[in-house]
């Protein structure tokens, strides 16, 4: 059986690479469809960006789960017990916390008198810059050079480019 960590270390934390950059791309995507147009965040559209995001991040979070249980009842080939069903709930909540960071940003934009199409073009920059450093990072760990570093960066920042490409696409 593998035995490498499929986790990161942050503090109390536990973090999969995997959960956070599913939910990153799963976000980008979610507000990339929101099409609130100019209206300010005060006027309503903050509420509605902060539900749309957690509404598409409990979705995702709670399809996991589903499917966690079911492949783990599969695979032990018994019921899940309580540690079990614990376990695999405080797991999935990771898809979650992808909203956190989002959300902050929104309530800072808010007092600001941002606009609801201003805020979510800073949260898809904001989402970009995150693919970069997950790619960077992966490089780094990976042991690759500092170029082939950045060659991995731009890559993954590019994935968010055609999530970005999409959302051009579906509301222009």
């Amino acid at each position: 059986m593998d035995e490498t960590p499929r986790h990161i270390q942050v503090s109390v934390v536990a973090l999969e690479p995997h959960a956070l950059i599913y939910s990153t791309i799963m976000l980008m995507v979610a507000y990339s469809l929101f099409d609130e147009g100019p209206k300010p965040l005060l006027d309503g559209a903050l509420l509605e960006l902060i539900a749309v995001g957690l509404a598409s991040l409990f979705a995702l979070s709670m399809a996991h789960l589903f499917t966690d249980a079911l492949d783990t009842q599969i695979l032990l080939r018994r019921r899940l017990t309580g540690r079990d069903r614990i376990r695999i709930l405080l797991n999935n909540l990771q898809y979650m916390y992808v909203a956190i960071p989002a959300i902050l940003i929104l309530l800072l934009l808010a007092p600001l008198n941002w606009a609801a199409d201003a805020a979510v073009g800073v949260l898809m920059l904001v989402g970009l810059a995150t693919l970069f450093f997950w790619g960077t990072f992966a490089a780094r760990k990976a042991g690759l050079s500092r170029w082939r570093q950045l060659s991995f960066g731009l890559s993954y920042g590019f994935i968010g480019i055609l999530v970005l490409l999409v959302e051009l696409a579906l509301t222009h």
